[in-house]
């Protein structure tokens, strides 16, 4: 795909596609509801509808599908799935899965695509062993995983890397175990779950980082998924990185777990306006971001829990920052679908930016003019959306490859992007 720079300044509305974690969980968690779970502005997407694969095998039905509203049945009591359930290249599936699958009387196997099984499932099987699901793997904790459900019990398991996904599953399981559970991690996570669960009747006490929910029934509900912070990144470093800039993002999801990377280019120097706008179940509003002249920035590990999908997005920007910019204690990009770190490095080098890579993070030295190159996506989606916004400020044409990788959580970047390329080239 050719991506040229972009010369013109712009100003425009862009929507961006319901929150991807919070349809995840919507869709997993009805599994355990009973009555309907109407999931309107829903994320249609190759992830998403691995996650809605796994709930039918488990018995949820389809009352109405469209693209703005999914309608699911349940009884509250998953059954055995007849085959191996495939999780695609969704992790999120796999992980929160597991913990659904405590519940099945019967066995669970969940399996995926080449990407997924090299993803470690250690992390989840082991904790959901200690409530005493036996959760079998493949050598070195990778997929498939083969979960007995059943009886169960409970207690505290404490993680020794915070995981909103593996926080997730416990909690799952704590609702059909035999007794109340309780998780904590070094840092707080997304706090998605623990939102939606409460609004579905589960009893939940305490906050991330220590949790604990009681055994219980879920109920479904209505809800509206707002417009995915992790999706609005991208546009909004498309607009922060040259002034002349300016994007607007409608009904944005504002969960505070979410919004570290739109704090992080406020810290940058970039403009931002927040226009609160509704609360329940989850904050959300309208963001506006202006472009600006950037400083460097540092961030730490306790900041990359609220922002660790954006975190290269931050490593790009600070090539356009004046000073050096240091980001430390995200190692966990190393196990996405592709090494983030690594990959952000071969990109942002192969544009001419000077990039150390450390095992955590980088050291980045701006400004540096970025120049068009060849890179390649390496099957990611984040990755693809970070290049195409590299090529936006680039001199000369930027060729990348794997662009249709964004059909696992934007199907639709491109034609935006597109249509946005037309105004500003």
């Amino acid at each position: 795909m050719d991506l040229g720079p972009w010369r013109k300044s712009f100003e425009e509305i862009i929507p961006v596609p319901g929150d991807k974690s919070l349809t995840h969980r919507a869709i997993l968690f009805s599994v355990l509801a009973t009555g309907e779970m109407e999931i309107g502005g829903w994320l249609d997407a190759a992830d998403t509808r691995a996650s809605l694969t796994f709930a039918q095998a488990l018995g949820v039905k389809v009352v109405e599908e469209t693209n703005s509203r999914l309608v699911l049945q349940s009884h509250g009591i998953p059954q055995e799935p007849h085959d191996v359930v495939g999780c695609g290249n969704s992790g999120t599936t796999m992980r929160i899965g597991a913990g659904l699958a405590a519940a099945v009387p019967g066995m669970v196997v969940l399996t995926g695509d080449d990407s997924l099984r090299r993803r470690p499932m250690k992390r989840v099987a082991e904790p959901l062993g200690m409530l005493g699901v036996p959760v079998l793997t493949r050598a070195g904790g990778l997929p498939p995983l083969a979960i007995q459900g059943g009886p169960h019990g409970g207690g505290r398991v404490t993680l020794a890397v915070s995981s909103a996904q593996v926080k997730s599953a416990l909690l799952l399981a704590g609702l059909t175990a035999e007794e109340a559970v309780t998780v904590a991690e070094p840092l707080p996570s997304r706090d998605h779950s623990e939102r939606l669960l409460q609004a579905m009747g589960a009893r939940l006490h305490g906050k991330a980082p220590l949790v604990t929910i009681d055994p219980g029934k879920l109920a479904g509900i209505a809800l509206t998924i707002p417009g995915d912070p992790s999706s609005a990144a991208f546009w909004c470093a498309l607009s922060a990185i040259l002034p002349g800039r300016r994007i607007i993002i409608p009904s944005l999801l504002f969960n505070p777990t979410r919004v570290g990377f739109f704090r992080a280019l406020e810290r940058m120097g970039a403009q931002l306006d927040w226009h609160d706008e509704g609360s329940l179940p989850e904050a959300w509003g309208s963001l506006t971001v202006a472009g600006a002249s950037l400083g460097p920035i540092r961030l730490k590990a306790s900041d990359i829990p609220a922002m660790v999908d954006e975190v290269p997005l931050l490593a790009l920007l600070a090539t356009q920052a004046l000073g050096t910019s240091v980001i430390e204690g995200a190692q966990e990009l190393r196990v996405k679908e592709c090494d983030r770190i690594s990959v952000t490095t071969q990109i942002l080098r192969a544009m001419g930016a000077e990039v150390e890579e450390r095992s955590d993070g980088w050291v980045v030295n701006g400004p540096v003019k970025l120049r068009g190159a060849q890179v390649d996506a390496q099957g990611d989606h984040r990755m693809a959306m970070l290049a195409a916004v590299a090529a936006t400020v680039a001199e000369g044409s930027t060729y990348l490859q794997g662009e249709d990788s964004v059909a696992v959580s934007y199907p639709r970047f491109f034609r935006q992007y597109e249509a946005l390329a037309r105004i500003a080239r």
